[in-house]
C-alpha cells in the first residue's frame, strides 16, 4: 500500500512557494491557474467530499496532530508542507487559524449547469461589494434549493478568502456565473422562459401573493445602489413587508426571506401521497 511522503518544511518568507500563496491571501481572487484558497479544516474537507481537487495543503509547524484525520483524506499526489510558524501566520487571513491552509481547483460551471427545468431557482446578484454577504447569499441559495447563481460584472468576487469562509462549502456545489453584464441577464432568462422577479421597497404587490411555483429567477442589489434599472424594468416586482419603523433589510438577511417564500410555495403545491390528511 502506497504511503504519504512526509511533508517538505519550508522555513523562509522568500520561498517561491510562499510567495505563491500570499499573493492568494491578499488579491481575494482566484490565480491564473485557477485554485482558491481554503482555510479551516471544516472547508478543505467540505470540498473534498464534493469531489474537488486539492493541490496544495501547509501546515503550521505543531499542527499535524490536531488535522491527522483531514491528512488522511488527501490523494497522495496532494503536495502537503510544513510551514514554520513565522512563515505560516505571514500567509493566513484569520486571526484564530486552524493551522491549515490549502489550495483547492475552483469548480467551473457552465450556463447549462444553473437551469434544471421546473425546478429552476436562479438568484441573480448584482453589485454586492461585502465579501461577507455574497458568502451567506451564496450559502443561503444553496439551503433554499437555488440551481444557480449569476454574479454580474462588479460583484465582489465568492473567491475572496472572507466570502470562501461564509459560504460554508456552498461555493464547491452551486453552480454559478462571474462576471456578466447586466444587459445579456434578461435575454438569458427569456430564451429559458424563467420569470425575473425583483424586490422594491413600495408600489408592489407582497411577496406573498406573488407565484413562484414554477421556474423563476429572483434578482437582489448591493444596499446602496439597488438592483440596476436594466434588471428592475425587465422583472415582476414584489415587496417584503416589514415594520414602519425599519427602512431596509440586510441583504443576506432580504434574500433568506424571498428563498424561502419561494420554497414554501413549491412545497405548498408539491401533490399529497394518497391517504394523506390535510393539515389544519
Amino acid at each position: 500500500m502506497l504511503s504519504r511522503a512526509s511533508p517538505r518544511v519550508i522555513e523562509g518568507r522568500h520561498n517561491s512557494i510562499v510567495k505563491h500563496l500570499r499573493r492568494v491571501t491578499r488579491s481575494g481572487e482566484l490565480l491564473s491557474d485557477g485554485f482558491v484558497l481554503l482555510e479551516t479544516v471544516r472547508l478543505i474537507e467540505d470540498a473534498l467530499r464534493s469531489g474537488v481537487r486539492i493541490a496544495k495543503v501547509f501546515m503550521r509547524h505543531g499542527a499535524e496532530e490536531r488535522v491527522t484525520g483531514l491528512l488522511r483524506m488527501l490523494a497522495l499526489e496532494t503536495e502537503v508542507y510544513e510551514l514554520t510558524a513565522p512563515v505560516f501566520d505571514s500567509v493566513t487571513t484569520t486571526e484564530s487559524s486552524q493551522g491549515i491552509l490549502a489550495l483547492a481547483a475552483a469548480p467551473e460551471w457552465q450556463e447549462k449547469d444553473l437551469f434544471g427545468g421546473n425546478s429552476t431557482l436562479v438568484l441573480v446578484v448584482a453589485g454586492l461589494q461585502d465579501p461577507g454577504n455574497i458568502g451567506t447569499v451564496i450559502r443561503t441559495a444553496e439551503a433554499f434549493h437555488a440551481t444557480g447563481l449569476i454574479l454580474t460584472e462588479g460583484t465582489v468576487s465568492p473567491f475572496n478568502a472572507k466570502a470562501v469562509r461564509a459560504t460554508a462549502g456552498s461555493l464547491f456545489r452551486l453552480p454559478l456565473l462571474r462576471n456578466v453584464h447586466v444587459s445579456e441577464i434578461p435575454g438569458m432568462l427569456a430564451r429559458r422562459g424563467i420569470p425575473l422577479f425583483v424586490s422594491t421597497v413600495s408600489g408592489a404587490d407582497e411577496i406573498g401573493s406573488m407565484h413562484f411555483s414554477g421556474p423563476v429567477a429572483i434578482a437582489i442589489g448591493s444596499e446602496g445602489a439597488g438592483v440596476p434599472e436594466q434588471l428592475v424594468t425587465a422583472g415582476g416586482k414584489f415587496t417584503i413587508p416589514i415594520a414602519r419603523t425599519v427602512e431596509s433589510l440586510n441583504v443576506a438577511a432580504a434574500t433568506a426571506v424571498m428563498l424561502y417564500e419561494v420554497a414554501r410555495q413549491r412545497a405548498a403545491s408539491e401533490p399529497r401521497p394518497k391517504g394523506a390528511v390535510a393539515g389544519p
